[in-house]
């Protein structure tokens, strides 16, 4: 049958006529069914670009529901003809604003309802058990039918179109066009993951990640888990899963789960509750020893303590003024303080997140959202196991892949797997996931191979931020930026033993790995020089801050872990900690730190602290205060002052010091304190106002500052 027969009239009743019938409540399957399917296949493939014909037809005619749902329900003796209809399917089941031409179809007033129909059609129906089922079944008959053989290209095709088919199905989120239903459709879209992972789905996707021809079918796996999770906040998984694991690894390590329960030692709770960072708040511990001059932060890793010591050797890093009258300067204690981070493990179903989420393109399916919702706690146990299998069984197999397959060339398609990179690290606080587990995508050369195609990401949108592609840019450049700051993260955590395991061999394997990976970080540097670039050049007229928090984070936990690592191992690379943080001593890269501790409010503590303790360095350690004169930083810290919001003694004493020189400045030197104050702000201040601020800065907030009112 040639191919102006099916775009004509009757031509596609004529094939479907030909696919089957039913009989009672089952579809039979005919015997030419399979040539009728071969051409429409081919009809699809070959259809015009610009008309869609083919496609137009099968929507009117509505064969989606009459007869390829139905043979995809009662072909299960017949892999060929399975074969090609999920094949066709997902073909139909293309989004509409990805198809070629989509643009023109509006100017010229074609019928797109139709087909927007369809897809909302085909979705309906996937609710039915019925067709999990059959998919779900197929894929693991195939990979029992050829185990350890290879899997030929018909079967492959089978296994993606499948993938692709599902992914394509969930992300249609609205009922049928402008009719606003959208909560009949979210209920679809719950109802279609739950039927398939109550078939195993779960244990199938695993399976398929260990398969030698994971190459052909990761991206479709990876693109489907994006949309699975999308909209899912880790946090409410983890916290729900290290209380499963917990109990579940006590019971095989101690014999019972009555001895678990009344075990007072908690170890793995504590540690898992230490981790979870989505909710915290700060207590300072009075009466600390005086015998220490090294000013540190405890970024809540349990009894062990992150130091940040800057300056190599015993030099005193503490701000050391005295609050006479003669000198009128603010008295920093020399005390050591430790300020840990409590966190609270709210009940599952009243937890909030409350992370600060950046804004997503809506074009887009790879996002990070902070918003909870009230999920049936089963749907959310099977989502939280699939995510744990994932982590556990498929990552690493997933970011092996990557690694031998780019060869520096990242094709778009990889952007899910540094998405899955950045969601199911987070993973790793919960009980059994071990560093072997996830070292392929923590490892060494994960890390340079993602700070390079961060770097080059960020020159190609720098280069297209006038174009209409700039927000897909830097999606993606998010994307890299909250992978980086996951793996850094994850082996801090592991480096510094408060994850998730009480084996003490383990555990100090994991200590050992995270060692390794570090040196060789060192041997590099590229990193290093990476995070101060891209914070120097944050721009927050178009970026968000979400993806400055990610830097300013992964910053962080990178330092902190090279800190640890020189102090243990004085033979590793010649890399010195103070040279590098003079990098950040300058007006630009603090202007950028300002603009995050702006919104300490919404801030994470663990946020707050991080973004003080480094501009505590520039301007102790590196005696670059004067890079702290900017109008927008003191505000922040008037602003502070007004909140009297809480904050670690030695932040607070920061805040109180900065102030105090600027005011002592002002009064000495009007012209250069005036200067200073406005060189990032690109803004003239009189001297009878620096004057006036210096005046009452003691007494009286900064006003303003940089609101138009000076």
């Amino acid at each position: 049958m040639e191919w102006h027969i099916m775009t004509g009239d009757g031509g596609l009743n004529a094939v479907s006529s030909n696919l089957g019938y039913y009989m009672g409540n089952v579809y039979v399957v005919s015997e030419s069914c399979e040539e009728s399917l071969e051409e429409i296949l081919t009809n699809l493939q070959h259809e015009d670009k610009r008309k869609r014909n083919v496609r137009h037809s099968i929507a009117i005619s509505q064969l989606i529901k009459t007869d390829l749902i139905p043979i995809l329900i009662f072909s299960d003796n017949d892999p060929t003809v399975f074969s090609l209809c999920i094949r066709i399917l997902a073909k139909l089941s293309t989004p509409i604003e990805f198809l070629d031409g989509v643009q023109q179809w509006k100017e010229n007033g074609s019928p797109l309802q139709e087909l927007q129909n369809m897809v909302f059609d085909l979705k309906k129906s996937f609710t039915d058990q019925r067709v999990a089922e059959a998919i779900v079944t197929e894929i693991r008959q195939i990979m029992e039918d050829f185990g350890e053989e290879a899997v030929p290209q018909v079967q492959i095709d089978t296994i993606q179109s499948s993938f692709v088919l599902l992914g394509n199905i969930l992300r249609s989120q609205h009922d049928k066009a402008n009719s606003g239903k959208q909560c009949k459709s979210m209920g679809q879209h719950e109802q279609i993951i739950r039927n398939f992972l109550e078939e195993g789905f779960s244990q199938v996707l695993v399976s398929l990640c260990k398969r030698p021809e994971l190459k052909h079918w990761m991206t479709s796996i990876l693109h489907l888990l994006c949309v699975i999770f999308k909209e899912k906040p880790v946090e409410v998984f983890i916290q729900s899963l290290a209380e499963d694991r917990r109990k579940s690894l006590a019971v095989t390590l101690w014999g019972s789960e009555e001895n678990t329960m009344s075990d007072k030692d908690n170890t793995i709770e504590d540690a898992i509750i230490e981790n979870l960072r989505h909710k915290v708040k700060l207590s300072e511990e009075d009466g600390a020893s005086t015998s220490s001059e090294n000013t540190r932060i405890d970024l809540a890793n349990g009894e062990e303590e992150n130091r940040i010591d800057v300056v190599n050797g015993d030099r005193d890093n503490s701000i050391n003024v005295t609050n006479d009258d003669r000198e009128n300067k603010i008295n920093v204690d020399n005390e050591e303080r430790e300020n840990r981070i409590d966190l609270v493990n709210a009940d599952r179903e009243n937890s909030e997140s409350d992370s600060d989420s950046r804004q997503s393109d809506d074009q887009s399916t790879l996002s990070y959202v902070s918003s909870s919702s009230s999920w049936d706690p089963d749907y959310s146990a099977l989502l939280q196991d699939l995510a744990y299998a994932f982590t556990r069984n498929g990552l690493n197999r997933c970011s092996l892949e990557f690694k031998e397959t780019t060869r520096g060339i990242c094709p778009v398609e990889y952007t899910y797997l540094h998405w899955a990179i950045g969601y199911c690290l987070q993973f790793s606080q919960v009980p059994g996931v071990q560093l072997q587990d996830i070292s392929e995508s923590v490892s060494s050369g994960m890390i340079s191979c993602l700070s390079y195609l961060t770097l080059r990401m960020f020159e190609v949108y720098t280069c297209a931020q006038k174009c209409e592609q700039a927000d897909i840019f830097f999606t993606r450049l998010c994307i890299l930026a909250k992978a980086l700051r996951e793996m850094f993260t994850t082996l801090s955590r592991y480096l510094n033993d408060n994850c998730n395991t009480i084996n003490q061999d383990v555990s100090q394997d994991n200590r050992n790995t995270a060692i390794q990976i570090i040196k060789q970080i060192l041997q590099s540097k590229n990193v290093y020089d990476m995070y101060v670039l891209l914070i120097r050049k944050y721009n927050p007229e178009t970026e968000t801050v979400e993806y400055l928090k990610d830097l300013v984070m992964g910053n962080t936990e990178l330092i902190l872990m090279t800190q640890h690592v020189m102090n243990q191992d004085d033979s590793v690379a010649d890399f010195q900690i103070k040279p590098h943080i003079e990098k950040f001593a300058s007006f630009e890269v603090m202007a950028s730190y300002s603009h995050l501790l702006s919104k300490f409010a919404d801030n994470d503590p663990v946020v707050n602290e991080a973004t003080l303790t480094m501009m505590f360095h520039v301007a102790a350690d590196v005696n670059k205060i004067e890079t702290l004169y900017q109008a927008s930083i003191l505000t922040t810290f008037s602003n502070i002052w007004e909140a009297n919001f809480s904050l670690s003694q030695h932040s607070e004493n920061l805040i109180d010091y900065v102030i105090q020189q600027f005011c002592e400045m002002a009064q000495s030197d009007v012209d250069r304190s005036a200067y200073l104050l406005t060189k990032s702000e690109k803004k003239q201040i009189n001297r009878a106002f620096i004057q006036c601020l210096a005046l009452h800065m003691g007494l009286y907030p900064v006003l303003s500052l940089h609101k138009g009112e000076i």
